[in-house]
């Protein structure tokens, strides 16, 4: 977890940072029209989307003890060296290559993190690991204007300072990781053989994976001959494109609000700080009642309630407040993650569908950067609107899945003429799968 939570943090603020640099003079410094910063956002997720799908199934070729710390590294150098930038040319091209080097990081790490837990525990894990967003929403706006007092040192502006010291951290977190990290319980080296037969068997009790499991190309295959994977990607743009559009565009919208430059910046930290808290809780929540789906749709309920709100009033203090519950916008986000990575069984097939449905999901960061236009300035009601739309879809994708789920294991259990638990854990210590995963009789879905 701890290795998890700072890299994850680290590569957040590396995605982010460019909102805090444009309105700390990035903008200004390259002469950047909307058009061009707009692009600039988007671009980032065209080289983002190419490599996720094919980096998924690299890592469980390779070993994710390896490949995550080298990816960060990559990542980390490319963003120091967005301070080298000179033209809108030049931040389109270096953030592509940015999204490309950070494309398998997101995938693998949650795949990794899902080879280590039993379902019944990923809610908390995913919910820690997702609260980073909204801290790197606070913390990164602390820390950029921070940096930003660097302004004229050594004849560097305050904005490639940014780039700079986050990258530079980033790097150097990558060479920790590659010194601390295990790929798999089965060969980590801070547990004792005790604690390592207890790991491998929860798992296996919880759904039959095996720690000696090794590479196979037809589970791969049944990542994308099952219809659920496509929904899931669905369901993922629909919940990604508001994320995305507000992470990268809140200092901009805050200003909006009357606010300016670093105080822009400043005002967008407390919102940050509530979505912190309640992913957090959602996460407990979650793995103490299950009801994922329940948790998935009432925090969608919760943001489209919120921008209908920024819609209608212009109050600015209502339109304020109002952006803390968008921040319920962050559940969602980390529920899919653990209704994901809880309802695919097997390491392979989960490894490919989690790299897809990624990969299709942020497709809509390419969209998120057009969708808070500084000609729809100040009340921004066409990109609310816009995100409304997004959750409406993710909703629908959600219940269809929801649905499945749940008809699926009643007929399951009528076949074997057995009760579920409301959890639905089945120890199945000794059960094979095969090739069939989660679609294999003995399998529960969670819902």
């Amino acid at each position: 977890m701890p290795v998890a939570l700072w890299l994850y943090l680290a590569s957040y603020i590396d995605r982010a940072n460019i909102g805090n640099a444009k309105v700390l003079g990035l903008a200004n410094a390259l002469h950047l029209t909307s058009s061009q910063y707009n692009w600039a956002l988007s671009i980032f997720f065209i080289g983002y989307v190419l490599f996720e799908t094919p980096s998924n199934i690299i890592i469980r070729r390779t070993s994710p003890r390896w490949y995550i710390p080298a990816l960060t590294i990559l990542w980390g150098l490319i963003c120091a060296l967005f301070a080298t930038v000179k033209s809108a040319s030049g931040l389109l091209a270096i953030r592509f290559f940015l999204g490309f080097a950070e494309a398998g990081f997101l995938p693998g790490i949650v795949y990794w993190m899902s080879c280590w837990y039993p379902r019944s525990v990923l809610g908390r894990r995913f919910g820690i690991l997702y609260s980073t967003v909204s801290l790197t929403g606070a913390f990164g706006g602390l820390l950029a204007t921070a940096i930003h007092a660097l302004d004229g040192t050594h004849g560097i502006a305050g904005w490639q300072w940014i780039f700079i010291v986050e990258g530079t951290i980033t790097a150097g977190f990558g060479i920790i990781a590659a010194f601390v990290m295990s790929a798999y319980p089965q060969t980590a080296h801070f547990l004792n053989e005790e604690e390592r037969r207890i790991v491998l068997l929860t798992n296996e009790a919880d759904r039959a994976e095996k720690g000696s499991e090794g590479f196979s190309g037809k589970q791969i295959r049944s990542a994308f001959t099952d219809w659920r994977t496509y929904v899931w990607a669905l369901a993922f743009i629909g919940i990604y494109i508001p994320v995305y559009s507000v992470i990268l565009s809140l200092p901009s919208v805050v200003t909006g609000l009357g606010y300016k430059g670093t105080t822009a910046t400043l005002m967008a930290c407390p919102p940050y700080g509530l979505g912190f808290i309640i992913v957090l809780l959602a996460g407990w929540t979650a793995d103490k009642y299950g009801r994922l789906f329940y948790h998935y749709a009432a925090s969608i309920v919760v943001v489209i309630i919120a921008l209908i709100v920024l819609m209608a009033v212009e109050n600015l203090v209502v339109r304020y407040v109002m952006f803390f519950f968008v921040m319920f916008m962050f559940i969602p986000v980390s529920i899919c993650w653990a209704w994901l990575a809880a309802n695919l069984a097997g390491p392979n097939k989960r490894a490919a569908a989690m790299g897809f449905v990624f990969s299709v999901g942020n497709i809509g960061g390419t969209v998120s950067g057009q969708i808070y236009r500084a000609e729809w300035a100040p009340r921004y009601v066409q990109g609310h609107a816009i995100n409304i739309g997004c959750y409406i879809i993710a909703l629908v994708a959600g219940a269809a899945l929801w649905w499945s789920y749940k008809t699926d294991n009643e007929r399951r259990d009528r076949a074997a003429n057995q009760v579920v638990k409301r959890t639905g854990v089945h120890d199945l210590v000794g059960e094979d799968l095969g090739d069939l995963g989660d679609r294999h009789p003995s399998f529960r879905y969670y819902l």
